[in-house]
């Protein structure tokens, strides 16, 4: 298993099990009987705390500069919400940008060419460094954008950093050449003290056997997480000024925006003055948490990973080997 796989699934649960500090207040207007498959979802406007509808939220994201949608990684209804309020949205405003945390900066071009016709999908996926479920759950976003000749911003920063960080920490950047520079925000040191509890609090989920722990460097661990919150903030600022009348959707796991922290936070940083609407999603078994994104959607559990302590620990065991015998190399 590679270290991207164990990236996402760390994001994965920490998505998941980050709640923290927040008022919550039980609903009880969706059940589980109602949310019937995987793809479905139930909306709501955590203002008024109401249900709400596809095209409700679209009018009511016609003023918004930056549109977080998060997501859980690989969860169907996600990407569903995903890809129809994007062919929503385009109705209303045809000056679309999309921002992508699937993509990183180094592989623009690789993108960008794919956009323009100029090489097919399996080039795209191999030499863009596509996330294994690339044609699953992200290709209806990219075909859309290349129908309808949107930009595609490759957000994130290469995965190559993110591990090099975790191991040497953020003063690793100022080793890189004028070219890689290009590829990681300038500052991966600031951020909330909200998110750095945040973060914290997700790790004690999955650290692991206690003979784990000792290899794992909290701080760089933060920082490695923050070269991709930061990155993503400024990829997005970035890309405002290219395109200033256009309205920017960043897809992004749900710990990078819930709560208005992480690449949100980073970026009312940047730029204070961007109206930031973040939409988050929640389980159907949880009460609605209020605090978490400005709208919420609702959808039915995932399958639990592991049943058996045994077996999850024995997981996470061979993803840290895996993920150790990865070389910081760029």
């Amino acid at each position: 298993m590679n270290f991207r796989n164990t990236t996402k699934y760390l994001a994965i649960f920490a998505s998941i099990l980050s709640a923290q500090g927040c008022s919550v207040i039980s609903t009880g207007s969706v059940t589980n009987s109602q949310i019937a498959t995987m793809q479905d979802y139930h909306l709501y406007e955590a203002a008024n705390q109401s249900v709400t509808s596809l095209n409700k939220l679209r009018s009511d994201l016609a003023e918004s500069d930056v549109i977080f949608i998060g997501e859980y990684h690989s969860h169907s209804a996600s990407h569903r919400l995903q890809v129809q309020l994007l062919s929503s949205l385009y109705q209303q405003n045809r000056n679309l940008v999309l921002s992508m945390e699937q993509f990183s900066r180094d592989k623009q071009n690789i993108l960008n060419q794919y956009l323009r016709n100029e090489i097919g999908e399996q080039t795209l996926i191999k030499e863009g460094d596509a996330w294994d479920n690339y044609p699953s759950d992200y290709r209806p976003l990219v075909e859309f954008a290349k129908e309808h000749r949107l930009p595609v911003v490759g957000a994130n920063t290469p995965i190559s950093i993110v591990r090099c960080v975790a191991r040497k920490g953020p003063e690793f950047i100022q080793s890189l050449d004028s070219e890689k520079l290009n590829w990681v925000a300038t500052d991966i040191t600031t951020s909330s003290v909200e998110y750095q509890d945040k973060f914290a609090k997700s790790m004690l989920h999955h650290k692991g056997p206690s003979n784990l722990n000792k290899s794992i460097t909290k701080s760089n661990s933060f920082y490695a997480q923050l070269a991709r919150d930061n990155t993503m903030a400024d990829s997005i600022y970035k890309a405002t000024l290219r395109a200033p009348n256009s309205q920017i959707i960043h897809f992004n796991g749900a710990f990078h925006s819930n709560y208005h922290l992480g690449t949100v936070d980073a970026l009312k940083r940047i730029a204070p003055e961007l109206k930031i609407t973040v939409i988050s999603p929640q389980f159907t078994n949880e009460n609605i948490d209020w605090d978490k994104g400005d709208y919420i959607y609702k959808i039915k559990s995932l399958p639990a990973r592991y049943i058996k302590k045994e077996n999850r620990d024995k997981a996470i065991m061979k993803m840290m080997s895996a993920k150790s015998k990865k070389n910081c190399v760029l």
